[in-house]
């Protein structure tokens, strides 16, 4: 596996928010020059894909906000949602971009443990194919610490204040590589209520093998802390953790007759940036959604008590699904 930095739109993006800062001067046509270029092309790909987490944000919604993000408030609740976060970026640019130095650190020795995070976590079909992959650098207006998109791994380096140090930096790098070769395992066509169950696998699973989450019926994957992960809202979810299982199995009941358009206005439920408690009825902001917490709990459970090959050949053909999730429970959970 190789792994490439690719910086390329950071500098030219800086000089123009300096310019802004320093200045006073917001050049649009520089602006749209910048957003315009390959790497922020990727982006827009991305951005464009309905079915995937933090998008609808379209290149006219940029320009718009770049100019005026802390000037207006925006409909796009992605954008509603970056804005402070941008302008506490923008208000301190010279410290926030010490941590690219973090990157330039990193060592052939460090990507070992990215690879031995995704060997323990994917089929070893599929960690034969990994090759090549592609971290990709903006200032930018995503929501979340990295997302995956064909051979890229992007970060916005404005959300680089979310991540630690260089350890959890290789720990989410995992993760999202994990959703990559994952993505490679699912059949073309589900059923309904599979399509409901593998969503939370998705995450579930990155954050089980590569960001050692743990539940209070699952056990962490190896010794040590959670890199990556946000303790306060995973408190949050372990305060209500019953419930929502419950509640998550129950939705997966009422997936069954549901149609894809369906199914996935259900999914979309779990994966919103605030979430009201099914047990105190406090609404919380959240960094990670309840798809991360409950697919980790769930299908987490199955890795730990049955092993890898029986988790992935349940999840590769959904069969035997509540029959492995029952036995796990008997194993982890003994009366």
């Amino acid at each position: 596996m190789k792994i490439s930095i690719n910086r390329k739109t950071v500098i030219p993006m800086i000089k123009w928010l300096k310019a802004s800062k320093d200045e006073g001067v917001r050049d649009e046509n520089k602006l749209r020059e910048i957003l315009s270029m390959p790497d922020y092309g990727v982006e827009f790909c991305r951005y464009q894909e309905p079915s995937l987490p933090v998008c609808g944000i379209g290149f006219e919604e940029a320009v718009d906000f770049f100019l005026h993000f802390d000037e207006k408030d925006f409909d796009n609740p992605r954008l509603a949602y970056k804005k402070d976060n941008f302008i506490a970026f923008y208000n301190d640019l010279d410290k926030r971009m010490e941590k690219l130095k973090m990157l330039q650190s990193i060592t052939e020795e460090d990507l070992q443990l990215v690879e031995r995070l995704l060997e323990n976590g994917l089929p070893d079909f599929l960690v034969a194919q990994m090759e090549h992959f592609t971290v990709l650098l903006t200032v930018s207006i995503g929501n979340s610490m990295g997302w995956p998109y064909g051979e890229y791994i992007h970060f916005d380096v404005a959300n680089l204040d979310l991540i630690e140090d260089k350890e959890t930096f290789l720990h989410v790098l995992a993760h999202e590589i994990h959703h990559i070769m994952f993505s490679r395992l699912l059949p073309e066509e589900m059923s309904p209520r599979q399509y409901f169950f593998v969503n939370f696998a998705f995450e579930g699973l990155a954050v089980h093998f590569c960001n050692n989450a743990a539940t209070p019926d699952k056990p962490a994957k190896y010794p040590g802390p959670m890199p990556g992960m946000d303790e306060s809202g995973w408190q949050f979810y372990r305060e209500q953790h019953t419930q929502l299982i419950q509640k998550v199995f129950a939705d997966g009941e009422i997936a069954k007759d549901m149609n894809t358009e369906q199914v996935a206005a259900l999914v979309s439920e779990y994966e919103k940036f605030t979430f009201t408690s099914l047990k105190t009825n406090e609404t919380r902001t959240v960094l990670q959604y309840p798809t991360y917490y409950a697919g980790c709990c769930i299908w987490g459970r199955i890795d730990m008590a049955l092993g890898k090959e029986r988790l992935f050949s349940v999840l590769a053909s959904y069969d035997g699904f509540m029959d492995a999730w029952k036995e796990a429970e008997r194993i982890m959970i003994p009366e």
